[in-house]
């Protein structure tokens, strides 16, 4: 009967939340990003995500993508580029004109971004969520 009950309770546990991996960084110091930086990596608690329930918007990719995945490296003052956590400094990243060649998204769809666990391979639903706002105008 115990187990059972522990069974049960670590599936409504695995249905809320997921695992992701993050990692820690020195400053960036001005550099885009530095290869030979020790990375430090964790484990961490998110809540588990409905995209399809999202406005396609810089708020809700900032809430539900970027400090889920990003935030240890990109936000902040002292963020290595792009800085995810500000509009104006994000949007640098994304080509309005063509969003196919954003950096932003080629970036995180070619499994070069996060550099530890590409997001590619941890939530397609984080990345689709992240190409749909990018194509339909990233839109504050």
């Amino acid at each position: 009967m115990i187990w059972l009950r522990l069974t049960v309770l670590v599936t409504l546990l695995s249905a809320c939340t997921h695992a992701i991996v993050t990692s820690e960084r020195q400053p960036a110091q001005s550099l885009e990003y530095r290869s030979c930086q020790p990375i430090q990596e964790q484990m961490i608690q998110v809540r588990a995500v409905d995209f399809g329930r999202l406005e396609k918007n810089f708020k809700n990719v900032k809430d539900n993508v970027f400090k889920n995945h990003c935030a240890s490296c990109h936000f902040g003052p002292d963020a290595y580029k792009p800085q995810l956590d500000d509009y104006t400094a994000a949007l640098e990243y994304v080509d309005l004109n063509s969003p196919e060649k954003s950096r932003l998204l080629q970036s995180v769809e070619k499994g070069t971004m996060p550099p530890s666990y590409p997001l590619t391979n941890r939530d397609r639903a984080a990345v689709a969520f992240l190409r749909a706002w990018v194509l339909d105008g990233a839109q504050r």
